[in-house]
């Protein structure tokens, strides 16, 4: 039996009804009874056990059983035109929310969506926006309207196809896979910086992410490329996750509070009311400016001072401050002792006040006064 449901050919051979003169509702009634049933059947579920409890597997399974009906549906709703007259009304909307990369382009030249020179124009686009806004004028100019929805479902874009499909009304069927609101993107954008100082994809993230089908392979490898600094890491990711469906962009916010990212989940929080963040009373906070900047003129001195190989990192991980693969990141036996405190030094500067606060503790426990004093100077400024 197939691992992989292949929308493509059930969409080809529905269109083929859709076109013929000869199509009936007995034709109609098998389609809809079968396609859900081989849904069913078809798709494997695997999905990362460690969240028992948690609504991140329960949503992925009800989504996939539960709404493979629905979402289905829209593959017999849609006709040709009526898919290419909302393309082209919705055309400036489509290049802000869809993610062209990552998939969506091999999707359609396995499809004959697109052929490969058409995949070299698109990808010589210097923005994501430039990418989407020519792969949506490839698909208008020839009529690939029907690829391109396949090619989006399969890419996981279904709040694009629902976009498309309520022509830019939202519909409560559509539950949260839907776009995020213009103001919502609006202050991400604004606010851009300030998340990707404080945001640490690596150390877990990335691969819970991938184990609950948020992100899919190409990127998190994209994401964990190893020369970028982590500061770019955040910023792609930031770049990827304005793209996300209401849906993923909530089992993101579990997700980093899974990996005691609060303070980053908290911010979202009121980036998704439409708010600027600002600081105000409570430990689940990212640490402020005259903090880092404090750390920063300290930097030479900390580096050579600090101690994080003789008991420091096992303290922090007891009290859930960092979390194992942090631990064994700053443990690999290869790095010096220079090294090892550059590194958890740019960690901390990520820290929640809480966690700052339980690192300053630890530092105590471990006969680090000197240390804790200084940092603790730094937030009495």
């Amino acid at each position: 039996m197939p691992s992989v449901i292949d929308l493509d050919a059930l969409y080809t051979t529905h269109a083929l009804f859709d076109e013929s003169n000869g199509r009936t509702e007995v034709l109609e009634l098998l389609f809809f009874i079968l396609v859900p049933l081989t849904y069913h059947l078809m798709i494997p579920l695997h999905f990362d056990q460690s969240l028992e409890g948690r609504s991140v597997v329960r949503k992925k399974k009800r989504r996939i059983l539960y709404e493979g009906h629905r979402k289905l549906r829209l593959l017999h709703v849609q006709n040709r035109n009526d898919i290419s007259s909302k393309i082209k009304d919705q055309r400036g909307k489509l290049a802000e929310i869809m993610e062209p990369d990552f998939g969506l382009l091999p999707k359609l030249i396995s499809s004959g969506g697109l052929n490969l020179n058409e995949k070299e124009k698109i990808e010589a686009e210097a923005t994501r926006s430039g990418r989407s806004k020519r792969l949506l004028d490839l698909i208008l100019a020839n009529g690939k309207h029907h690829e391109f929805i396949a090619a989006l479902w399969d890419s996981g874009q279904i709040h694009v196809i629902n976009w498309i499909r309520g022509n830019g009304v939202y519909s409560p069927e559509y539950g949260d896979d839907w776009p995020l609101e213009d103001r919502e993107i609006k202050v991400i954008d604004r606010n851009f910086d300030k998340l990707s100082s404080n945001l640490v994809t690596a150390h877990g993230l990335l691969e819970k992410l991938f184990s609950n089908c948020i992100i899919n392979y190409e990127q998190m490898e994209f994401l964990k490329n190893e020369t970028k600094h982590s500061f770019k890491h955040s910023e792609d990711f930031l770049s990827i996750l304005r793209r996300f469906s209401r849906g993923y962009f909530l089992l993101t916010l579990e997700c980093l509070r899974e990996l005691n990212q609060d303070h980053v989940a908290r911010m979202m929080e009121k980036l998704e009311e439409g708010e600027d963040y600002s600081p105000d009373n409570g430990s689940d906070l990212p640490l402020e400016r005259r903090q880092i900047e404090f750390m920063d003129r300290k930097y030479d001195w900390l580096i050579h001072n600090i101690d994080v190989a003789h008991g420091l990192l096992d303290k922090l991980l007891s009290k859930n401050v960092i979390n194992f693969q942090m631990m064994e990141f700053l443990n690999i036996e290869t790095k010096t002792s220079f090294k090892r405190n550059e590194d958890f030094l740019g960690i901390l500067r990520r820290f929640s006040h809480n966690s700052f606060s339980l690192t300053v503790k630890c530092l105590r426990e471990s006969n680090q006064d000197h240390i804790a004093e200084l940092l603790e100077k730094g937030g009495r400024f």
